[in-house]
């Protein structure tokens, strides 16, 4: 298989998303009361509520999606539009602003490719890189880097590093100050969730950050998100299915430099036994435990032949990639 890592997934979500938003007006109608007594009129209080969505579309579509500061424009707009919008409007402001997000981490990395490819800056930004992940506290670092840091999170970004390369990563604990106090709660869940995810990372050089143990719990919030909301964003869904799918690939199978299987024993890694382990037992009533339960018995009795013809079996319904992925 070939490898995962943290900034092919970050490549991924660029581009998975967007949408196209519908606006609409609602208007309370006036009624009349009478009584038997005397005839009075009571005219209810007129409530008028306009969905933001199309102004806060034009604004964002007019920002430059090359410079940093559009991202802190952008949040700020949306701080003064959603004001008293409800949590679905919210919702779509943060799509809105979701796929410039996206472009923004996108074009400020190939900005970033070209001026860390220079010899004389090739080495700076590792003295920064992984703050935002927790590997880095960054003390030792320079001032003039320490504050380069400061102002990509202030605007939602950071450094990153895998495989000896450093790039730009979405700062995610950028979104608690504007969107978690007024998006719906299965979005919200959504943003933590991966904000977790985006802290803990995935992999690097061919091999796993996390426990199998972990990986496995991902596949399950993932299997039980998708359940409970099956109305959610699609294109945040999809991400969602593609996520569960590639780390229950990885589950099944690990990785170059992280396998499931000893390469000169073929015995099961105990990590990754350890994994399997806590999914029967812990989540046994979950579709992740159907698949991984008749897997885990048929490499406990050494049988090659049900093992291989499970593999297929997922990869035909499509809950796992194929080896070549």
């Amino acid at each position: 298989m070939k490898n995962f890592n943290t900034h092919s997934i970050l490549l991924y979500l660029i581009f998975s998303s967007g949408l196209l938003f519908s606006c609409g007006e609602t208007k309370k109608n006036d009624t009349n009361s009478t009584s038997t007594d005397s005839l009075s009129v009571e005219n209810e209080i007129v409530v008028e509520t306009t969905n933001p969505s199309e102004e806060y579309q034009t604004f964002v579509t007019s920002l430059d999606t090359t410079q940093m500061k559009s991202s802190k424009q952008a949040v700020e707009k949306f701080k003064e539009l959603y004001t008293t919008a409800t949590p679905q409007q919210a919702d779509e402001g943060f799509l809105i602003f979701d796929k410039l997000y996206n472009s923004l981490a996108f074009n400020l990395d190939e900005q970033h490719y070209k001026n860390s490819s220079k010899s004389e800056e090739y080495d700076k930004y590792d003295q920064i890189a992984g703050i935002y992940n927790g590997y880095n506290d960054g003390k030792d670092a320079p001032a003039e880097m320490i504050a380069y840091n400061n102002e990509l999170a202030s605007h939602g970004f950071g450094i990153g590093m895998t495989e000896g390369s450093t790039f730009i990563l979405q700062n995610r604990d950028f979104f608690k100050i504007y969107f978690y106090d007024k998006v719906s709660q299965p979005l919200k869940s959504y943003l933590i969730q991966k904000n977790k995810e985006a802290k803990e990372m995935f992999s690097s050089d061919g091999g796993l950050l996390i426990s199998p143990t972990r990986l496995a719990e991902r596949v399950i919030w993932a299997e039980n998100f998708i359940k409970e909301n099956p109305n959610f964003h699609s294109k945040l869904m999809k991400e969602v299915k593609w996520s569960k799918k590639s780390y229950l690939t990885a589950l099944m199978f690990g990785m170059d430099n992280t396998p499931a299987f000893d390469y000169q024993t073929k015995e099961l890694s105990p990590d990754f036994e350890a994994a399997y382990q806590t999914l029967t037992s812990s989540y046994s009533d979950t579709e992740t435990a159907t698949i991984i339960k008749p897997y885990y018995e048929a490499i406990k009795n050494k049988n090659t032949k049900k093992q291989q013809e499970l593999i297929e079996k997922y990869q035909n319904e499509d809950k796992i990639y194929k080896n070549e992925y």
